[in-house]
């Protein structure tokens, strides 16, 4: 018995004997830090992430555009130098992304569909202060990017209702009604 607690003791002690700050050896970096001299790591698909995305995008929508951006096509067992142009669908519960990639696993076009997504503050009021007594049922989250085209279509088609009436509108990402 006393071996046992005299064993335990001395455990005890050697635990209080690590050292309570990380050891830095050379430069003193933050954990985590990694310092590439002449490297500049930047994603390939980061123009189509900041084309579709924005502020008010949808979290569900986010995620599924950001597995579509970080999709290496040229990993794929598909990949064949031959072709121009690869179409990869991307699909969740609520949603899905039609992906084109080049040769290089660049996005060059995407058409992005998601049903019933958490519409935004600013999208909920603009249709609640232009159709006061209308609730909404349904909506529909529709994105058309090209990589060529400066303009990229992001809209909602909302189905209002009010009672046993129905009304179908459209919406654009920043709050305007079309």
């Amino acid at each position: 018995m006393k071996t046992t607690v005299y064993g335990l003791y001395l455990l005890g002690l050697t635990n209080l004997m690590f050292a309570q700050e990380t050891p830095s050896i050379g430069a003193k970096l933050p954990i985590g830090a990694v310092e590439l001299a002449g490297v500049t790591v930047k994603p390939l698909n980061l123009t189509y992430v900041n084309a579709v995305q924005d502020d008010h995008t949808p979290e569900q929508v986010k995620a599924l555009e950001n597995e579509a951006a970080r999709y290496n096509i040229r990993e794929s067992e598909v990949f064949n130098h031959d072709f121009e142009a690869y179409e990869v669908v991307f699909e969740q519960s609520n949603g899905s992304i039609i992906a084109t990639y080049d040769q290089k696993g660049k996005i060059i076009s995407s058409l992005e569909r998601f049903k019933n997504v958490a519409l935004p503050y600013h999208i909920r009021n603009a249709v609640y202060n232009k159709y006061p007594g209308w609730s909404i049922a349904r909506d529909i989250y529709l994105v058309t990017y090209y990589v060529d085209t400066p303009v990229i279509e992001k809209f909602y088609r909302l189905q209002l209702k009010n009672g046993n009436k129905k009304m179908l509108i459209r919406c654009d990402s920043s709050g305007k009604l079309l």
